[in-house]
């Protein structure tokens, strides 16, 4: 007989739900002159739509670990998001900076003698030559997330949320003995937490593609769950 709680059989099951209509919210015909940002709102729609489908998988295994590491790549994700709707300046720099990582991750290995530059003509090693060229020379330092946060005003999700999942992701957060955690709770706490970062994309994505707005903090919070009515 099966041991899995009816109840995070159902949270898992929405988070089926959730991606598909992510999906589709996605797709949505944007309001007035094409954006930049219009794309970019859509990736992260998207990616995110992943995420919360793989949520719905690992919650039914009751994979309280990788829930976990899910719901900061979620948030990272939304943090993004709200950066990026900042303005076109932000939005061209998220662009750069995709292109720039791949050329940071070429950098890294050709100085390690990882990879090789070869001349197409000569068929001589030109590694040396391409780092010293000004594309290898002046990549453009990613921002971080924290910086991201600060500048889109929402440095508290970041304290708060990110900075503990960040401890969790990286194995610094066993203050007790992995067999006392209870796997239940910690997917059912983790997949409600996805659930709402999740619902918080969306917002922002279809707020941006429908009525050119950026999401206020207010609205998010509602969004997240985090104005609770106080006893």
């Amino acid at each position: 007989m099966s041991t899995d709680s009816p109840n995070l059989i159902d949270l898992a099951e929405s988070m089926n739900e959730q991606s598909q209509r992510l999906k589709a919210a996605s797709a949505i015909a944007a309001t007035g002159a094409t954006d930049i940002r219009d794309d970019l709102v859509r990736q992260h729609m998207l990616h995110s739509a992943e995420l919360v489908r793989g949520a719905a998988a690992l919650g039914r295994e009751h994979n309280a670990a990788c829930l976990g590491i899910l719901a900061r790549s979620l948030l990272e994700t939304l943090i993004s998001e709200l950066w990026v709707v900042i303005s076109t300046d932000n939005a061209e720099e998220q662009r750069k900076v995709e292109i720039a990582e791949l050329a940071r991750v070429l950098k890294i290995n050709l100085q390690s003698d990882k990879a090789k530059i070869w001349n197409r003509h000569s068929g001589e090693d030109a590694t040396a030559e391409f780092l010293e060229t000004d594309r290898m020379k002046s990549i453009p330092k990613r921002k971080s997330v924290f910086d991201q946060a600060a500048e889109a005003g929402v440095t508290d999700l970041y304290n708060i949320f990110y900075r503990f999942l960040s401890m969790e992701t990286h194995g610094h957060n066993k203050m007790k003995h992995p067999e006392e955690d209870d796997p239940h709770m910690l997917s059912t706490m983790h997949i409600q937490g996805i659930g709402a970062v999740n619902r918080a994309i969306g917002h922002v994505g279809v707020r941006w593609l429908l009525h050119r707005e950026r999401t206020d903090n207010e609205s998010l919070r509602d969004v997240l769950g985090l104005n609770g009515t106080q006893p």
